[in-house]
């Protein structure tokens, strides 16, 4: 098995924009605050599993940044002795804000969602008229020096295929990581009907733009693969799950806002952490559930419609 030192900690199943193939229902109901994990009790299960392999946590939501006191969260991960990169994964929309003091509190990079650069199909896919706010946010990021600043755009035939290109431009222009993610019909929303795969993403930057260099050495622990366009710094990124499975290399647990601890974003198999937690267990029991939760780490999925339990959101991407 590949060794797990990765861990996506979702901090809050609350998002500021409604993305149709995340949100699909704006009537959701959401979690009560007090069924939330505490940054205390984070905190704690963190200088536990640092001690069992983790070394890079990635912060994501919903969307994180509407979490109260976020800063504040990013301050005491980055003090817990043995992580050795922390990230955040964010639609934006409050980054201008929050950019530099993000900096300050220890986050090394950040990852933003942006589905299209037009504004008509940004409203559109979110539900909210704030595609300016996002580049502003973007904008922010650079300049206080969350690089390499990962934009990451999930395909959808039909709604923003034709921006392929513009994509690419943006990247080459704003020395920014543009990724293309194969849409996956988690609990099959979408099905098919949205699915693009990315070798024929790969073809159409190809035949405008020549042959993409592959990057050997990948900026991050996450599943892309990193091409070069023109020879420039690693520009591209492409995560393709469902044409390229990368179960085999999967490195990565998920721990949810509830306290739930997956070892796949696809598996619906997970266990409370919450409970032992807040019920004072000893460090034995966490380990034994934390070995559970590894043991229990699928080797391949079906993905013709996988079923995760959960919505995108609830769970943390």
């Amino acid at each position: 098995m590949n060794e797990i030192d990765y861990l996506r900690l979702s901090v809050t199943d609350r998002c500021n924009l409604n993305c149709f193939y995340c949100r699909p229902d704006k009537n959701l109901v959401q979690l009560p605050p007090k069924e939330i994990l505490s940054f205390e009790e984070i905190v704690k299960f963190l200088n536990l599993a640092t001690h069992w392999g983790i070394k890079h946590v990635r912060v994501t939501g919903g969307e994180p940044l509407v979490r109260r006191n976020i800063v504040s969260l990013v301050k005491m991960l980055s003090s817990v002795q043995g992580i050795e990169e922390l990230t955040m994964t964010t639609n934006g929309l409050r980054l201008a804000e929050l950019a530099l003091p993000l900096k300050e509190a220890g986050l090394s990079r950040i990852n933003v969602s942006l589905d299209s650069l037009d504004r008509r199909k940004f409203s559109e896919i979110t539900g909210c008229d704030e595609l300016g706010e996002v580049l502003r946010g973007i904008a922010a990021a650079r300049r206080v020096g969350l690089d390499p600043i990962k934009v990451n755009m999930v395909l959808l035939k039909g709604f923003n295929e034709e921006e392929i290109f513009h994509f690419v431009s943006f990247a080459l222009e704003n020395c920014l990581l543009v990724r293309f993610i194969e849409h996956m019909p988690i609990n099959e929303i979408g099905g098919k009907r949205w699915y693009i795969p990315n070798t024929e993403v790969r073809e159409r930057i190809q035949k405008k733009w020549g042959p993409l260099e592959p990057v050997d050495s990948s900026p991050g622990k996450g599943p892309a693969h990193y091409f070069r366009v023109n020879k420039r710094q690693p520009t591209l990124g492409f995560i393709s799950p469902l044409s390229e499975p990368f179960c085999d290399s999967c490195n990565r647990l998920r721990l949810t806002a509830d306290g739930k601890l997956r070892s796949c974003l696809l598996s619906g198999f997970e266990v409370d952490l919450k409970g032992v937690l807040r019920e004072g267990a000893p460090r034995e029991t966490m380990k034994e559930l934390y070995e559970k939760v590894i043991r229990n780490k699928p080797k391949h999925h079906h993905f013709e419609f996988p079923y995760a339990g959960r919505f995108m959101f609830e769970i943390g991407g």
